[in-house]
């Protein structure tokens, strides 16, 4: 039987089901909705299978660590046309900040329990994004993750802090880059309305007025209005102005509010400033997996802390040579680094030549993206851009300094044993000022 095929055709709609829906099924969820949503009565009858409607990923990934909006004329007949028709059959979505908004007033989500926030999940601007999240409309979203830069009272109005719809959730955590002044009034209500949360993560330095966070307070206010909680990870650093007013507790005593903390061990201690007069007090779960570590001083116990991306250095007291190398066997794959310091090394070991037989070793941050000195004295900028003193990696470091710092530290952009590791810089920024025309070649990447 010969078969003549130079007039013949087959287009998608000829296609038996079961054909039809292996060729879809290679295709992400959004492109098929797109691509069929009223083409015919079949094909848009396939389309709002639940195989393409239960999980929706509304956005482009570019990267592990950046996405981008879907373009207007698709977000468009999403939020106009599909979203309103097949809402009810959407169990999961995958969002990005920018069209985050706008997608989640497209409709209403009865079904919906997952939400995953890509770029939301990794910084807000400020709470009040997750209000858009917690107006009742989600009523089966059990987790959520949200990353801030801060919390100001704006951000829990009166007239909303009454609509969060929050009793489902079974997961939540809070990363918070900066320090909050809100702790008591805004936070520890917003989580005693979790009471069927099963597991918790707060990463947070908060102001406090009169104690420090312990043990018992995160057991008399937190976890006795969770029953069912299971996991709570934790790094809460209090600060704690004018200390010698009041009576402020040992680190002895502190530690053992933890004494019925069951399952995770738990490290605590505490500093005290008299310069600045005021305290701090750390108390953290352990091991430790969360991402932000505050205020590390003089008397940071070491261990392990291999999830930690971001820490802040302080203290009244000198940072030694072997604190940074303390610092870099803890945090192995620290990112960001920020050195608030204006007392001199007293054991200043910088090597100007190579050839020194001096036993100092080298310390290498070779995920180090990110550098912050404007508040450092002088040593400490020796120490980072001194090769002898401190490896930084090629071409990926960005440094926040006062120009006449870094012109003195360089001995105005000539000092040799300065000059590897400013090589290696692939940004400045000098606090307003830039460099003179006749010191970029000292910064050939920058």
């Amino acid at each position: 039987m010969k078969i003549n095929m130079e007039h013949s055709s087959v287009e998608l709609n000829d296609l038996p089901d079961e054909i039809l829906m292996i060729i879809l099924k290679k295709l992400c969820n959004v492109e098929v909705l797109y691509s069929l949503k009223g083409v015919n009565k079949r094909l848009n009858a396939v389309a709002h299978d639940s195989i393409f409607t239960n999980r929706l990923t509304l956005m482009r990934r570019v990267s592990d660590h950046c996405t981008n909006p879907l373009p207007d004329a698709i977000l468009d007949r999403f939020c106009l046309q599909i979203l309103p028709e097949i809402h009810h059959k959407i169990k999961w979505l995958n969002l990005e900040s920018s069209s985050m908004e706008r997608i989640l007033h497209a409709t209403n989500y009865p079904n919906l329990y997952g939400l995953g926030l890509y770029e939301l999940h990794i910084r807000l601007m400020s709470f009040s994004g997750c209000l858009y999240i917690l107006d009742g409309r989600f009523n089966k979203l059990h987790t959520l993750h949200v990353d801030v830069t801060n919390i100001f009272p704006s951000d829990f109005p009166n007239n909303n802090q009454e609509k969060l719809s929050i009793p489902n959730i079974r997961c939540f955590s809070l990363y918070c880059q900066d320090i909050i002044n809100v702790y008591d009034e805004l936070i520890v209500p917003y989580l005693q309305r979790m009471s069927n949360l099963e597991k918790l993560t707060l990463n947070l330095a908060t102001f406090v007025k009169n104690t420090f966070v312990d043990g018992n307070e995160l057991n008399q206010n937190i976890v006795s209005y969770m029953p069912r909680l299971r996991i709570f990870e934790f790094y809460i650093c209090s600060n704690h102005y004018r200390p010698k007013q009041i009576y402020l507790p040992s680190k002895e005593y502190i530690q053992h509010t933890f004494r019925d903390f069951k399952n995770d061990q738990v490290s605590s201690y505490i500093d005290y400033f008299q310069e600045k007069q005021f305290s701090l007090c750390h108390i953290y779960s352990y091991p430790y997996n969360l991402k932000y570590y505050y205020t590390i001083t003089n008397n940071f116990p070491g261990g392990l802390f291999k999830y930690v991306q971001e820490v802040s250095l302080y203290d009244e007291r000198s940072f030694e040579h072997e604190f940074f190398l303390r610092i870099q066997k803890s945090f192995p794959f620290i990112k960001i680094v920020s050195i608030k310091n204006s007392k001199p090394q007293n054991n200043k070991l910088c090597r100007e030549s190579k050839n020194d037989n001096q036993d100092f070793s080298i310390i290498k941050y070779p995920y180090l993206i990110n550098l912050t000195l404007y508040n450092a004295h002088d040593d400490y900028i020796e120490e980072f851009l001194v090769d002898t003193n401190i490896c930084l990696p090629d071409n990926s470091v960005h440094i926040n300094i006062d120009y006449e710092q870094l012109e003195r530290v360089t001995h105005n952009f000539t000092r040799d044993s300065t000059r590897i590791n400013c090589a290696k810089l692939d940004s400045l920024c000098l606090n307003g000022h830039r460099l003179p025309e006749y010191a970029k070649d000292y910064f050939p990447h920058v």
